[in-house]
């Protein structure tokens, strides 16, 4: 329950007198201690720091240091906000924030049925309301046993508090030292993880002797051996000893435990055992449920043996929550299904009725059913889809064997939160499951569009059957199926498999079947799909992805996919509005964590790494990468996986770590393989040509570009943000002096350009003139350059920024204006360097110390080339074809390099070069 005693402090002003410090009976956890105690210093100062969660197995001991956490922080003055979950409220949806906020005026508000988003950014408007008046503490006894709305709103909130002085102290059970039973990772970014032990023997010794001084020696060291370390194991073994009972070698501490319990009167062991299902309850409430005569005869014993604990407001909660396991442990199947019986005629709130109600009635019951999967459906759209789930699991199993309709939508539904919570294999099991079992038809086309969301294998096959299998007579339902099979085919070749024109057509039909329909929902994703399929060739369909996103609230609540805030960010990315794009992804980013959409992380992750890849925020993308990469493997999603290793592989080429861009693109090409995604083909080539450019190979980054760009081509890919391969394979014919190439690469990106009105492209396209223009020696090339890469610059893309200013120096040294661009070197070197990119950092440096160490009055590096070359005694046609210039361009830097020496003819150019040392063996640029 919430307690609020001691002060709230204003930040700034003077800390309390430290209060007389009592000694805390703590044994044995010096080094622990001092750490929770620099915790509430801390928090009381107000200071923004970790935040620190206790972890270790149940009795280890971490109740104890938390409590004097909680007291500490208050005694430093801070407001202090706590709850203590049992296993039960798991299946309590909100529970913990009640306990967190039931005695504040601010409760009032706190409205079960709020949306998810709304709920997160209530308790957020709340901390920041109660930090703007003091320090504040979140304190939590066991993080796994919160209910998943709490968590979920727990972790939108802490994510987004700045410099407010709240921090969050919590304990989380293990039942083996080294796993969470449910991890505490993501909830806050600054949670430091203090692990407990179990206690040396000697302090183990020094507790139980202080508790039951009775027992010798040998009865200690038996003690000791049977609880590993662990005090609350010890304790009970010690008072079974006092009792009389002895402890049997092979008797388990929990069992001990059980049977303390056990010898309670009967009518406090029936309370208890309503407690151990129900959780921490009003004592009202369990008293109604237990038909008791008396209240006060049936809690007594309990208090009086240490086993439950009464709260202020009449709660009723146990003393320790290893009590609550032992009593659930002891009790028999038939004995809990009465008691969940009786809870659920007693208790108010619909949900939780609901829970007990799903755990009480066997066989079939349509009329539980309905109710159970009616709360199933509210719990989802709060953000709880692990418990929706089982309770649609409960629903479908009590519904009628004759109402295959019914038990077909509970099972979709579980599906679908299943996948939801991240458990992909469920969801994959009971999709595969009700495939057998129906006959063709609408029930199998509705299970067949939830499967196909979640594997792409075989996807093609599976929705074309299914959309003959969907009766075309005219019905809306029928109509409205067909539409939302048709529309994820079209989403499916389209957006994924790279069949652009097939996917159009099948996405425009069903926004056409959609809006005859007025299906909002459908009309949303179709618009969504046929906005971005005719965007990837190269026509924007305006005002399609807004209508889609302004219908698109429904779609993000029931779907797992085809988000069309989602794909509006992406189209932004191609665009060249990085800041948008940001914006809209990690929007969609807050509503999958608010959701508790696990499968969804992994993928939104994938958009905001590439957001932060094109930023040039290479340090932010590798965390989203690691991220995405770990959620992925938790819901057991190889698409998330292989999706993820473009980002992956973009980063590790960037970066010169060749084998793991080689292992990356590898997985891409493996994946395309497997399920016909060919985009991932010029992906995979993508990865592979930006390693071979951290390696200077310009050739062969060459290659693999153009080898991505001619899958593109044949998709019929048209623009060129999507996978941006044709202005990085200008780079690399620029650099490898290939001019023909460049005229060919800059005269494509200049048509796929056009008309589409992407700042991004158009700069781009601006570059690329720019590199055509150096390599023919233009005059102009140095301020076409200059103003691509201001333009890049200004669009956020940092990389794409300094990669240009590459050719701006090259161009001011050829030009002989080389001072005038020695800033914007710096900030290019800068760039690359702090981004960790490899090979450009190189091109950009070599440049720079020219820059740095010449005058206009000195040659340039291709001058400097081209009379090392004369000196070798070739030709000028033959230096042309060296250089990957004209003999024209020869000719003329000729006549330069004789004006700014003096000289007059090759024989003279030829000794001045030997006296000099100059070398020929230069780059082109």
């Amino acid at each position: 329950m919430v307690e609020l005693r001691g002060t709230a402090r204003r930040p700034g002003s003077p800390l309390p007198a430290p209060a007389p410090r009592a000694a805390p009976g703590i044994v044995g956890r010096d080094a622990e201690l001092h750490r929770v105690e620099v915790f509430a210093e801390d928090a009381g100062r107000g200071a923004r720091g970790r935040s620190l969660v206790l972890v270790g197995e149940a009795g280890i001991g971490k109740t104890t240091l938390w409590d004097h956490g909680v007291a500490r922080s208050r005694a430093a003055g801070a407001r202090v906000l706590v709850a203590r979950p049992s296993e039960e409220d798991r299946d309590n949806p909100a529970q913990g924030l009640h306990d967190l906020f039931d005695r504040l005026p601010a409760a009032a508000d706190l409205a079960i049925d709020l949306p998810v988003v709304e709920r997160s950014r209530w308790l957020l408007d709340q901390l920041r309301t109660l930090a703007a008046h003091g320090p504040v503490v979140i304190a939590v006894d066991d993080l796994p046993s919160l209910d998943d709305i709490t968590r979920s709103a727990l972790r939108f909130a802490l994510r987004r508090l700045g410099e407010e002085p709240v921090a969050l102290l919590a304990t989380a059970r293990t039942w083996s030292p080294a796993e969470l039973a449910v991890s505490a990772h993501g909830l806050h970014g600054d949670v430091e993880r203090l692990d407990l032990a179990g206690l040396e023997r000697l302090s183990l010794r020094r507790i139980v002797s202080a508790a039951v001084p009775t027992l010798s020696l040998p009865e200690l060291a038996q003690v000791g051996d049977l609880a590993h370390g662990n005090p609350f194991f010890a304790l009970e073994l010690a008072r079974a000893h006092r009792l009389g009972t002895g402890v049997p070698p092979d008797d388990s501490p929990l069992a001990v435990l059980g049977r303390r319990v056990g010898r309670l009167p009967a009518d406090t062991l029936s309370l208890v055992r309503l407690l151990a299902l129900a959780g921490p309850s009003p004592l009202r409430v369990l008293a109604a449920a237990a038909g008791l005569g008396s209240v006060d005869d049936a809690v007594r014993p309990g208090l009086d043996a240490d086993v439950v604990t009464l709260e202020d407001d009449f709660g009723l909660r146990f003393t320790h929550p290893l009590i609550s396991t032992a009593v659930l442990a002891g009790m028999h199947a038939l004995d809990r299904r009465a008691l969940h019986a009786a809870l659920a005629r007693t208790v108010e709130d619909p949900d939780a009725r609901a829970v007990h109600l799903a755990r009480a009635v066997d066989g079939t019951d349509a009329d539980a059913a309905d109710e159970i999967e009616a709360a199933a459906r509210r719990l989802a759209r709060r953000g709880a889809p692990r418990l929706a789930a089982d309770l649609l699991g409960d629903s479908a199993r009590l519904t009628p064997p004759a109402d295959v309709g019914a038990s077909v939508r509970r099972t979709l539904a579980r599906m679908m939160q299943s996948a939801t919570a991240g458990d992909l294999p469920t969801a994959l099991r009971l999709a595969d499951g009700m495939l057998e079992q129906l006959d063709p038809g609408a029930l199998r086309a509705s299970v067949v569009t939830g499967r196909v969301v979640l594997d792409f294998t075989d996807a093609e096959t599976v929705l074309r059957r299914a959309l003959a299998e969907v009766p075309d007579d005219g019905s809306v339902a029928h109509a409205s199926l067909r539409g939302r099979v048709l529309g994820l085919l079209g989403w499916l070749l389209g957006v994924h498999l790279g069949r652009l024109d097939e996917g159009l057509a099948c996405a425009r039909a069903a926004l056409d079947s959609g809006r005859a329909l007025g299906d909002a929902v459908l009309v949303a994703q179709a618009a969504s799909a046929v906005s971005t399929t005719s965007l990837l060739l190269g026509r924007r369909a305006d005002g399609l992805i807004q209508e889609a996103v302004e219908r698109g609230t429904e779609v993000v609540q029931s779907q797992l996919a085809l988000w069309p805030q989602v794909l509006q960010g992406r189209q932004q990315l191609w665009d060249g509005h990085l800041g948008r794009a940001r914006t809209n992804l990690e929007t969609m980013h807050r509503s999958a964590l608010s959701n508790g959409a696990e499968f969804q992380r992994p993928y939104r992750l994938c958009d905001l790494a590439q957001v932060a890849i094109s930023a040039g925020d290479l340090d932010l993308a590798a965390q989203h990468v690691e991220d995405g990469t770990e959620a992925a493997r938790d819901c057991a999603d190889d698409r998330a996986l292989a999706w993820l290793a473009y980002p992956a592989g973009l980063l590790a080429g960037l970066r010169g770590d060749a084998d793991a861009a080689r292992t990356h693109a590898d997985r891409l090409d493996a994946w395309a393989a497997r399920v016909g995604e060919r985009p991932r083909l010029a992906m995979a080539g993508h990865v592979r040509g930006v390693a071979a450019a951290a390696g200077r190979d310009w050739s062969g980054a060459l290659d693999e570009l153009l080898g991505a760009l001619s899958v593109l081509d044949a998709l019929g890919y048209a623009h060129p943000g999507a996978v941006p391969v044709l202005p990085q394979a200008v780079h690399m014919a620029c650099l490898a002096g290939a001019v023909g190439r460049v005229e060919d690469l800059q005269h494509r990106l200049q048509q796929q350009s056009a008309g589409l009105g992407s700042p991004w492209a158009d700069a781009q396209v601006l570059a690329a003139t720019g590199q055509l223009m150096l390599l023919r020696d233009h005059p102009e090339a140095i301020d076409t350059l200059a103003r691509a890469h201001d333009r890049l610059a200004a669009l956020g893309y940092g990389i794409d920024a300094a990669r240009t200013g590459a050719f701006v120096l090259a161009a001011a040294l050829r030009g002989g204006r080389r001072q005038s661009v020695r800033e914007l070197g710096e900030q290019c070197l800068a760039t690359l360097v702090g981004a960790g990119v490899r090979g450009w950092d190189v091109q950009v440096r070599e440049s720079l110390d020219r820059v740095r160490g010449a005058t206009d009055d000195d040659l340039t590096p291709t001058e400097s080339a081209i009379a090392g070359l004369v000196a070798d005694g070739l030709r000028n046609r033959e230096i042309a074809v060296r250089m990957f210039v004209s003999e024209s361009t020869v000719e003329a830097h000729l006549t330069r390099t004789y004006r700014k020496l003096g000289l007059r003819n090759r024989a003279e150019l030829s000794r001045r070069v030997e006296r000099s040392g100059v070398s020929s063996g230069v780059s082109p640029l």
